[in-house]
């Protein structure tokens, strides 16, 4: 999604830019001021991309530069006549480290460090990564600007019966399911989102499956975790869900659980809220803050609460109704235009106001992976 935030801000600023893009990435959204540069490698090629990223790219695209890049994911040899402006996501590489390969942990921790006495002003998408920094990394908080972060504009709300059918035939859903959204991360809290699922079968007769979108992530066992669930024949794992079908998929959800352990904002709870789905979400990290009162809030650590919130709103069709109508309300408040020109704002006045000259090349495409 930056690179949603970055391509909005690339067309409107009225500085040249460069876009720093993996040789098998998607086209980036491009303005008659933009130059996009492919580097010679792919996702796949993981070490020798973090290699170019690291090293060469600070050393053959940064002279005289402002570089946007997002999280620690900075070059380690930048020239004296570089501005550096990282934007964090979130700092869960420090609040859980368990969640992340050894090796990626010891890299991002690094370059975060660099970063640190490389950097005089940080962007951040929520006022609670905002406080992480603060309180994890010393970053004064006056060094600090918030951007938020928001949703397609795709993501809207789908009433046609057909297209909803196609979709549920596309991946074998069935009429009525809860819906998840996300890697299989341990951050996720996909264990105890299933045993909360389970409990909810277990003490009530409703409908719902729970339909759990997107890709296999570390640290998660499948087998392990469904191997004392009862109702594992109500769970399905759809993996990978295309672009396209994202908003039918939310459409027809008769609810969005996201009780994840860690957000630095968590955009599927918007997604969901876009599409005229009720949410529960957790109690903790940014997602009070994005939510407000729009949703059921719960203790993503407690499988008894969150089965709670998931239950109060099935059996409460009145408070179901009253979710999908603030939802509607609190989307609003979140654009990629609006964010982008926040993001202009905040660069002209914090860099180019203070004698900076240059272009901008942004790294539109700054997977972890």
């Amino acid at each position: 999604m930056i690179r949603e935030l970055f391509g909005k801000y690339a067309i409107i600023t009225e500085h040249p830019c460069q876009v720093i893009l993996a040789h098998d990435s998607p086209d980036f959204p491009a303005g008659e001021t933009v130059t996009l540069i492919r580097s010679p490698w792919n996702h796949g090629q993981g070490l020798r991309r973090i290699l170019f990223q690291t090293v060469q790219l600070g050393l053959e695209y940064c002279r005289d530069a402002v570089l946007l890049t997002t999280d620690s994911k900075t070059p380690f040899f930048l020239p004296t006549s570089c501005k550096l402006v990282p934007l964090v996501t979130d700092l869960a590489v420090f609040r859980l480290p368990e969640t992340y390969k050894t090796s990626r942990v010891l890299l991002w921790q690094t370059q975060y460090r660099y970063i640190l006495r490389r950097a005089d002003l940080f962007l951040t998408i929520s006022e609670f990564t905002k406080q992480e920094m603060t309180k994890i990394l010393g970053i004064p908080s006056e060094k600090i600007r918030v951007v938020p972060m928001a949703c397609s504009e795709q993501m809207k709300c789908i009433t046609d019966t057909t297209c909803l059918a196609r979709m549920k035939k596309k991946y074998h859903i069935g009429d009525d399911y809860i819906l998840f959204v996300g890697n299989m991360n341990p951050r996720k809290n996909l264990k105890r989102i299933i045993c909360a699922f389970d409990l909810l079968k277990e003490r009530t007769n409703l409908p719902q499956q729970l339909v759990i979108a997107g890709e296999q992530g570390w640290k998660f066992d499948r087998g392990k975790v469904l191997e004392d669930v009862k109702h594992r024949e109500d769970i399905l794992f759809t993996g990978f869900v295309q672009d396209e079908d994202m908003p039918a998929l939310y459409s027809a959800a008769a609810l969005f659980a996201f009780p994840t352990i860690y957000e630095g904002f968590g955009i599927p709870v918007i997604e969901a809220q876009s599409c005229g789905t009720p949410v529960v979400t957790s109690n903790s990290s940014a997602l009070p803050e994005v939510v407000g009162d729009s949703a059921v809030l719960v203790d993503p650590l407690d499988p008894e609460d969150i089965c709670r919130g998931m239950r109060l709103v099935l059996e409460n069709r009145e408070l179901a109704e009253q979710l999908m109508q603030k939802g509607a309300e609190n989307v609003k408040r979140f654009s990629w235009g609006t964010s982008a020109q926040l993001l202009d704002e905040i660069i002209e006045d914090e860099v180019f106001h203070h004698g900076h000259t240059g272009h901008i090349p942004t790294l539109g495409d700054n997977s972890q992976g």
